[in-house]
């Protein structure tokens, strides 16, 4: 009996051998694509959960103009008070609508949305969410009879800001209306 384990063990034990190696190698080499899949379900997350709030419109967290070598010196640019918005993009908003929070809100919402093509585009399932939330801020410009472009001239200002958008729109693909209201703040 021991005679016949060894002898069919020497048989199947290179086979088995090689079929636990292809199975370890194929598991080794999806690991990269499984953490690249969760990184990427956690980025879009975080796109569709930013949102520019009243304190943002108010101006409650206002920064400092930001130094003229820092401002431009990288295509994310200086967001001291972290809501997405480069900071000389939302003082310049500030300055020219001091008195309509509605479309001072418009505006900076598409501007933080105009901000994550720079920001957080890295693969297909990330343009498609930003352009989602971008959508969405342009019927809200829409909704409130202002101007986009003013908004796009101010974002992409540097020769690097509008290369970056245009690398972002190597991961172009379809896709449908986000469900819901287009303004973060609403008129109401």
């Amino acid at each position: 009996m021991k005679r016949k384990f060894f002898t069919l063990w020497q048989y199947i034990r290179w086979p088995l051998l090689i079929l636990c190696s292809v199975y370890t190698g194929l598991v080794v080499y999806r690991i990269p694509a499984v953490i690249q899949k969760r990184q990427t379900q956690g980025a879009v997350v975080v796109i569709h959960v930013q949102r520019i709030t009243l304190d943002d419109a108010m101006g409650k967290r206002l920064p400092f103009e930001p130094s003229p070598e820092t401002r431009d010196a990288t295509i994310a640019g200086v967001d001291v008070n972290n809501n997405g918005i480069r900071d000389d993009v939302e003082l310049t908003l500030f300055k020219k609508y001091p008195n309509s929070v509605q479309v001072r809100a418009a505006e900076l919402q598409y501007a933080l949305t105009e901000q994550m093509f720079l920001t957080r585009v890295s693969n297909t399932e990330t343009w498609k969410a930003v352009s989602e939330e971008n959508a969405r801020a342009q019927l809200c410009i829409i909704d409130n009879h202002t101007n986009r472009k003013e908004v796009e001239d101010l974002v992409f200002n540097t020769a690097a800001r509008v290369k970056a958008r245009e690398k972002a729109y190597d991961f172009i693909t379809s896709y449908g209306p986000e469900p819901g209201e287009p303004c973060d703040i609403s008129n109401s």
